[in-house]
């Protein structure tokens, strides 16, 4: 394994040691914060690889973080899995990066299986297990992200799992790569809340909110090469609480800004959705969203919760809560439908342009549904 800590002051995002841990242990720990040099962490096995992993801990790194890691995320002989991800960190750890964030995670043999370890092993970003100890929002896991991020990952780019909350604020930059037979994310939450291009979600995040209701006054360039996955962790081993809602607000709001990919939102899917789970998108200023899903579908074929609740997600389209628009005919949003399922809107705010691109567009089917119109779609060929 080669391990490196490369001290370089004059580095484009100026990056940050790892800093000492600070366990927690009771209902009064005090958290301390400990600002160290600039850093650049480099980390390269044959196996599992790690750039940061980190518990009950908070880090600050004021000049920006560089993590780039490469591992192989499948032992074929042993037939084992391996975690092989950029920040890991759990329990409580609360991160804030300024000045940005480079991740650049490789995978020779990536653990591209249908059970879950795809899911919780393969990131750029891994936040999860906040409030371990209490049930308090004090003891939720964080990541603030101020100035640009970049993720280059085998697997999911960011996920937030239980009582974890991450805000990359922009500019931001998420490129995945798809499996063949286990679902992988640009942006994953389980009951954890993710912004990509605003400023405040992980920020001023207190118990029961609900992101969609966040305000953008910003406009970061955000690009993202991935499927958007809410997915209702209630089975195996541990289950979600189902204290509070899972959500991921994205801001594309600039004409450089773009996403490609589908929207699984398997609370949507199985008509049960206590808290509203669900994916507020901002697209306005001909920012473009391509919607068509990336790589290998969610699996669910004799899947331990269908057997145990009878209740299948099946995707039948990218579901989004929120679709907020242009504020004129001129600013308005563009989707490029390019999926063989509708899109299924909740709430549509403002204007939006939806180009018909399906490869069975023939049938007469509208190419999208939205369930209550505030806005103005416009559909075209």
């Amino acid at each position: 394994m080669i391990y490196s800590r490369n001290l370089t002051i004059g580095m484009i995002l100026g990056c940050l040691s790892l800093l000492p841990s600070v366990y927690g242990t009771s209902a009064d720990t005090v958290y301390e914060s400990i600002v160290t040099q600039p850093e650049r962490i480099t980390v390269q096995t044959t196996g599992r690889a790690l750039g940061m992993r980190k518990y009950h801990e908070v880090l600050q790194y004021p000049e920006g973080l560089y993590l780039q890691v490469s591992g192989v995320g499948y032992d074929k002989e042993l037939d084992k899995y391996h975690n092989v991800t950029g920040m890991y960190v759990l329990d409580g750890t609360k991160v804030t990066v300024d000045k940005g964030l480079y991740i650049d995670v490789k995978n020779a043999i990536p653990y591209d299986q249908v059970d879950e370890m795809a899911h919780y092993y393969m990131s750029g970003i891994y936040a999860g297990f906040g409030r371990k100890q209490f049930d308090e929002p004090k003891y939720d896991t964080k990541v603030v992200v101020h100035g640009p991020t970049v993720i280059h990952a085998v697997g999911n780019g960011v996920q937030a799992n239980k009582d974890s909350y991450i805000t990359l604020d922009g500019p931001v930059t998420i490129d995945t790569m798809p499996f063949q037979r286990a679902d992988v994310y640009g942006v994953i939450v389980e009951e954890g809340s993710i912004g990509v291009g605003i400023s405040r979600l992980a920020d001023t995040y207190a118990g029961g909110i609900n992101s969609s209701e966040e305000k953008v006054v910003q406009y970061p360039t955000v690009q993202v090469r991935g499927n958007l996955g809410v997915l209702n962790k209630n089975y195996g081993l541990n289950p979600n609480p189902g204290r509070h809602g899972s959500y991921i607000v994205m801001n594309l709001g600039t004409e450089d800004s773009s996403w490609t990919g589908g929207a699984l939102n398997e609370f949507s899917e199985s008509g049960n959705n206590p808290h509203q789970s669900g994916i507020t998108l901002i697209l306005k200023n001909n920012a473009i969203w391509h919607n068509q899903w990336i790589g290998a579908k969610r699996h669910r074929t004799n899947h331990e919760e269908v057997l145990a609740t009878g209740k299948d997600y099946t995707f039948t389209g990218s579901h989004i809560q929120n679709i907020i628009g242009g504020d004129t005919p001129e600013t308005a949003g563009i989707i490029y439908q390019e999926d063989v399922y509708p899109i299924v809107v909740e709430v549509v705010k403002g204007y939006i342009k939806v180009i018909d691109h399906r490869p069975n567009a023939s049938d007469g089917s509208s190419p999208i549904q939205v369930k209550i119109n505030e806005g103005k779609v416009t559909i075209l060929k």
